[in-house]
């Protein structure tokens, strides 16, 4: 399969080599102008942006047929997704090569608001219904400067709806195999400045194993006002519900006799999530633009893992207050934008854990405030070439808290840390540029990282990681015809945190290197016919320690995917893609002596006919029936791998109205 992937790429850069040659004799350039806020945190054209940031648009969105963030963006080189129960709960993204601890090495982003937790529960991607999501950015590596704490391998930014138009309604109604069902509503009004709409949707489905139902509701708002002079005005809300099942772990002997079952028959848990955030805007022109934002998050969560009497309720409250200044003003005759900025976040967390429902054995009362400042510059040199330098100084104090059966536990822990980022973005001509980047990133320790949760042991060796990382890439875009995005880079990780089987507790083992590259492209040789896909390769090994040179288990060296997109008329759109992971280490296994986990191919496709403002689609994954796992750890206690059975073939289909 490597070399398979090898001779692909080498036969897309042969390709795209001569269509950017070709694009050199072509008159008509066009100029990239598609504008990405993530890697500024402010409106900003791509090409002036130092990294790979690659955009999902609200189209790709509806064509995927996705049930949730992670499922929209697992086909992109260099991004892992695994899912636990096969369900869309308990789902992990892994960009860089983190493997068990992938989720929290990326910074989730909601509208710019953090969204990880400060415990490893993982982001509850329930609460975050793609419904509502207009746009996805991705930023491939750290952005540690703009955001600190958790962007190491990369930040995802979700851009939720904002309808412009002055009327509009939007609705879907949708039904699928393993009982699935789907229905969501929206509505816009916009009339003299003033823009409010909402939307509602709810999800369910009995999912491929026995305990793995799944259900999800949403409720969503947004205010947007604009007096007309300097003064913009946000107020937003969002509140989501989500009840699941957790069917567990397979032996590969329980696997090969049904891979459906379930071994626990009560473990499930629920969510519930509010979220409110007011925001502020205001434009002085040449005086540069100010941009406020207070928001408040309120989290109610409950897990029921009967099967190892353990039951655990979490009451979690986020105060966030967010400030920019970004000034565009030339300095010595070249274009130069200043940014500023200060974030401010406070949470408090606390929560409950007994042997069965209803009892508080143990309880846990954590706060963490966090202040930071950065300060980035982006300055033409010359026209073509833009530098950009930026540095943050973030100052995070923990208070952790805890009664243990009657045991009072009781630390403060205060480290700060600074991140920085020495970046340029090149244009070669109007349809190609180069970047490049050097950065120091970092992350700290989860509440539950530092304290064991059945214990109350505290750690108090641990250590924050550290990371310096480097990187470069092109990007081509020769009009509607040719988009590539190239990215290679290395990040050698100091004091990465891992679990460690022999003292049940996480420690700083050993320090890692992660390096590897990605290629997304998209081509259209004829107006109904585009090919496109993405090649990630990745080289994640311990550099020091007992496991010197082995490699983080979890972590797939190639994946990718091809697929081609036909529209032979303007009202049908097909859509046909092959997806494939590689071979991978079970988790636990660092020093690499068991077997690895399979590797395996799956197929989708995808077909919508749009009928004046009614649409109709249906979508299938894994048309084919693949068996597979994306998750799987070795216990070395009993000489078993465990496994997570991922579903074989699901349709999904029903239609689409817009007024």
């Amino acid at each position: 399969m490597k070399r398979i992937f090898t001779l692909i790429t080498i036969l897309v850069c042969v390709f795209l080599s001569n269509e950017y040659v070709a694009s050199q004799e072509s008159s008509g350039p066009v100029t990239m102008k598609e504008v990405v806020v993530t890697g500024t945190r402010f409106e900003r054209e791509i090409e002036k942006v130092p990294a790979n940031i690659t955009i999902i648009t609200g189209d790709d969105i509806r064509a995927s047929g996705a049930q949730s963030v992670p499922e929209l963006i697992q086909f992109l080189g260099g991004v892992i997704v695994r899912d636990l129960n096969g369900n869309g709960n308990n789902q992990v993204v892994d960009m860089g090569g983190f493997g068990e601890s992938a989720d929290r090495h990326v910074l989730v982003l909601v509208d710019g608001r953090r969204v990880n937790p400060i415990d490893m529960s993982g982001v509850r991607w329930t609460t975050i219904p793609i419904e509502n999501v207009e746009r996805v950015e991705i930023l491939h590596g750290s952005g540690s400067v703009l955001y600190g704490d958790n962007a190491v391998g990369g930040v995802i930014n979700i851009i939720t709806k904002t309808i412009k138009r002055k009327h509009e309604f939007r609705g879907e109604y949708g039904v699928g195999n393993l009982d699935t069902k789907k229905g969501t509503m929206e509505m816009a009004f916009n009339h003299g400045g003033t823009g409010i709409q909402f939307g509602f949707n709810r999800f369910r489905t009995d999912g491929y194993r026995d305990r793995s139902e799944a259900q999800r509701s949403n409720f969503n708002f947004k205010i947007t006002h604009d007096t007309g002079g300097v003064i913009s005005l946000l107020f937003e809300g969002d509140i989501s519900s989500a009840d699941y099942q957790w069917p567990g772990s397979l032996t590969e002997t329980q696997m090969n006799q049904n891979r459906e079952q379930s071994l626990n028959p009560n473990d499930q848990g629920s969510d519930e999530d509010m979220t409110a955030l007011m925001g502020l805007r205001a434009d002085f022109n040449d005086n540069g633009v100010l941009t406020l934002n207070l928001s408040r998050r309120a989290e109610d969560r409950e897990s029921d893992m009967a099967s190892w009497w353990s039951f655990m309720c979490f009451d979690v409250t986020t105060h966030g207050i967010t400030s920019q200044y970004v000034l565009d003003r030339n300095l010595f005759s070249r274009d130069n934008r200043l940014t500023l900025g200060v974030d401010y976040y406070r949470t408090d967390y606390e929560a409950s854990q007994g042997a069965f429902k209803g009892a508080k054995t143990n309880k846990y009362d954590h706060t963490r405030t966090s202040i930071a400042g950065y300060v980035q510059n982006e300055c033409n040199i010359i026209p073509s070439l833009v530098l950009n330098t930026g540095v943050r100084y973030e100052s995070p104090k923990l208070r952790l808290g805890g009664d243990l059966g009657g045991n009072l536990v009781e630390r403060e822990i205060h480290k700060g840390e600074w991140a920085w980022n020495i970046g340029a973005a090149y244009s070669l001509n109007q349809n190609a540029g180069i970047f490049g980047r050097i950065y120091r990133s970092f992350r700290y320790p989860t509440v539950d990282e530092y304290m064991n949760l059945f214990t109350g042991a505290i750690n108090d060796s641990l250590r924050h990681e550290t990371a310096l990382g480097y990187e470069a890439g092109v990007r081509i875009s020769k009009t509607k015809r040719v988009n590539l995005q190239m990215r290679l880079f290395l990040l050698d990780v100091d004091d990465e945190i891992a679990w460690n089987n022999t003292t049940n507790q996480n420690e700083n083992l050993e320090d890692t290197r992660h390096m590897g590259g990605e290629l997304n492209f998209d081509i259209g040789p004829l107006d109904i016919m585009r090919f496109y896909g993405s090649i990630g390769y990745l080289s994640a090994k311990f550099t020091s320690g007992d496991n010197d040179g082995k490699k983080i288990p979890l972590v797939p060296e190639w994946k990718g995917n091809m697929g081609i997109r036909l529209n032979p008329f303007d009202n049908l759109t097909m859509r046909l893609q092959y997806n494939y992971v590689g071979k991978r280490f079970f988790g636990n296994d660092y020093a690499n002596t068991q077997k690895k986990m399979d590797d395996y191919g799956t197929v989708d496709f995808y077909l919508c006919y749009k009928l004046k403002r009614v649409e109709f689609f249906l979508n299938g994954k894994n048309i084919f029936n693949e068996k597979y796992s994306d998750w799987g750890f070795y216990n070395s206690w009993n000489n078993t791998f465990n496994y997570y059975p991922m579903p074989e073939a699901i349709y999904y289909g029903g239609l689409r109205l817009n007024f």
